[in-house]
């Protein structure tokens, strides 16, 4: 129960890129890992459910505080994927799994936002890991396409498109000029993820896609992934902490969304970028597994260490 106690809020955001890449492997004809990636996942939302009803003023002080509330986003979107997942087999668990992740997320958007928008602003604690809580709610967009949901998908693609628009400059001009300090430093990889999801969640949901628009988004995304390949050197010269999680979903949802962008491409007509593209998800699929693969093992290596006294 102390280790249960101590289990940090960041290990949700990576089950979730854990949950995305084992969804790729998935579509890469090994559904096993996506088995047993969602089997555990399911397993580390019980056990912080149990953290949430055990000790809940430890949760409260996470929630208080600016990176750790906006990373809590991670519980509704881990919430989200299984909901997809269920779906296949219980349609009525699978759904209302997300319809409830959803409408939690939501009210988390507004607490969020009142907290640290309206009432309070600190620069030093407006870091990428915002994009958590602001366009984690896509990650429905992403999955929920079986679930006949559309008319709310769609105002969940426009919003979190427009919040993307309204944040990315303010942020890109903060990462310019303020410093961000080691203990969030790594909440600067996920800048991939808000423009990935957008791509992947206006390619699944919208019927007649703006090409303009996708291409405007795919090369925010090519942006993103090339800022986090020239960090990466910088993002591990540190020992490992918690906060080696910002570099897990969004890695994993950048490939979703070149694998989207491969097919609109196909679609299209245009074979020769369709084609560099697929080589780039190979990249990515192999990055991205070694990222998610050390992070997984360094937290349980920290959930299984014997406090020596």
């Amino acid at each position: 129960m102390e280790r249960l106690e101590r289990m940090p809020v960041p290990v949700l955001p990576t089950f979730v890129g854990a949950l995305t890449l084992g969804n790729v492997y998935s579509g890469m004809g090994y559904p096993v890992v996506r088995h047993i990636t969602m089997w555990t996942a399911t397993v580390i939302l019980l056990l912080y459910i149990v953290k949430l009803i055990r000790y809940p003023a430890v949760c409260a002080k996470e929630y208080g505080n600016v990176v750790p509330c906006s990373l809590y986003a991670g519980f509704t979107m881990v919430t989200m994927i299984l909901g997809s997942y269920y779906f296949d087999y219980i349609p009525a668990l699978g759904k209302g799994m997300l319809c409830v992740a959803l409408a939690a997320h939501g009210i988390h958007i507004l607490v969020f936002t009142w907290r640290n928008v309206v009432k309070n602003r600190v620069i030093d604690t407006f870091v990428p890991s915002w994009f958590v809580t602001y366009n984690g709610i896509m990650v429905s967009c992403v999955v929920g396409g079986p679930m006949n949901l559309a008319g709310i998908l769609k105002y969940v693609v426009y919003y979190g498109i427009a919040v993307y628009g309204v944040i990315i400059p303010i942020m890109i001009w903060r990462l310019l000029k303020v410093p961000v300090k080691p203990g969030v430093y790594h909440t600067m990889a996920v800048v991939l993820a808000p423009c990935s999801l957008c791509v992947v969640s206006y390619l699944n949901v919208i019927k007649e896609p703006s090409a303009a628009l996708v291409y405007i988004l795919y090369g925010c995304v090519l942006a993103s992934l090339a800022f986090i390949v020239v960090m990466l050197p910088k993002f591990f010269a540190f020992s490992f902490a918690p906060g080696f999680a910002g570099l897990t979903f969004p890695m994993a949802i950048g490939i979703v969304a070149t694998n989207k962008m491969t097919g609109f491409l196909t679609a299209a007509g245009q074979e020769g970028l369709a084609g560099m593209t697929a080589q780039l998800s190979g990249i990515q699929v192999y990055l991205t597994t070694m990222i998610v693969g050390y992070v997984l093992l360094n937290f349980l290596i920290m959930a299984l260490k014997i406090e020596r006294k």
